[in-house]
């Protein structure tokens, strides 16, 4: 349980500002998923354009060429790890369809009460899932959209809480040196409200007479909202192939810039960029604007090439994190 309101008490402390702390449930769905879009600070909104596009864009998904399985590890604070995998599978040729499945996970937590503070020898486990379906379609040569629906469930001891909520996206490419331009409406859905056996108690329903708690009375929680998230972001490659500003068959760099606004706190800045060797080897940086605990982020990645067999994508990132040290994330992706 100490765990439990630790998490909730960091989260809100990286991602709301006073006024608003604790006011929107299931906060995991905010942690970005990926070492290459981590890396960049989280602007990836434009840029999306691999497995994790579930997650930060689903028009992104027009951008994955073939079958594509990624999975992500991140090794949060306080042994509270966040787990992504994805499947993209390419439909016809202006369509895509995704799977994906995130859980935010604590490990066996003690149970504790009043007279056993320290532990009744007994364990439970939290976890945090989230399973979404998505589709994606080429509207026309220059802007692509797409939309996912999930089921989200919240499991804290005898206790769980559901619900279904959609995000949308597009991107939109443009004349100007290839330049990108992203938005999203992430977590749009019905509240929270939980329910378990340890809400359910006996009641006296007749004062007057003693002894006659015999009715069971469902407690009611309050609900809680989703945490909604509106992302508008640009991207656009400086050096490349194409209509670039700085053409180069060398290497690659790009930018991106988003700008974020929650429901359950202020906004956000967040701008990346990424250097890539001859696509195979990757460099990224990220600064994160108006955040209490993270604002650099840094990361690298590599690609590699099986002969037939398909491509394998391996990224790293790191997030410090001030007084908590740093967390990191880890990603792989296959596509044939």
């Amino acid at each position: 349980m100490r765990r439990l309101l630790l998490l909730i008490s960091m989260i809100s402390l990286v991602y709301a500002e006073f006024d608003k702390v604790a006011t929107t449930a299931a906060p995991f769905l905010k942690m970005g998923v990926g070492g290459r879009a981590t890396a960049m600070g989280g602007g990836f909104v434009a840029l999306s354009d691999d497995g994790s596009s579930l997650f930060w864009n689903p028009a992104g998904m027009l951008g994955v060429q073939s079958l594509t399985v990624s999975a992500s590890h991140n090794d949060w604070l306080m042994d509270i790890s966040n787990d992504y995998v994805s499947l993209i599978l390419p439909g016809r040729t202006n369509e895509r369809i995704g799977l994906s499945v995130s859980a935010l996970t604590m490990g066996e937590q003690p149970v504790r009460t009043l007279e056993n503070p320290e532990g009744t020898g007994l364990v439970y486990n939290v976890m945090d899932l989230a399973i979404s379906a998505a589709y994606a379609r080429q509207v026309t040569d220059r802007l692509s959209m797409g939309l996912t629906g999930k089921f989200i469930q919240l499991n804290a001891y005898n206790e769980s809480a559901s619900t279904m909520a959609i995000d949308v996206g597009s991107i939109l490419r443009t004349d100007f040196y290839g330049l990108k331009i992203g938005m999203t409406l992430s977590n749009f859905g019905g509240d929270f409200q939980y329910s378990g056996r340890d809400l359910i108690l006996k009641a006296d329903t007749d004062e007057d007479i003693n002894g006659n708690y015999s009715s069971d009375v469902d407690l009611r929680t309050e609900p809680w909202p989703l945490p909604l998230m509106i992302r508008i972001g640009v991207s656009m490659d400086i050096i490349g192939t194409g209509d670039v500003l700085l053409p180069s068959r060398f290497s690659r760099l790009t930018l991106a810039l988003d700008a974020e606004h929650p429901n359950d706190g202020p906004e956000h800045l967040n701008l990346g960029a990424e250097y890539a060797v001859k696509e195979m080897v990757y460099f990224r940086a990220g600064y994160r604007h108006n955040y209490d605990l993270e604002t650099f982020t840094m990361g690298t990645g590599i690609r590699l090439d099986l002969k037939g067999l398909g491509k394998v994508k391996i990224d790293y990132a790191v997030k410090p994190m001030e007084v908590f040290g740093n967390t990191s994330i880890f990603s792989v992706e296959f596509s044939k």
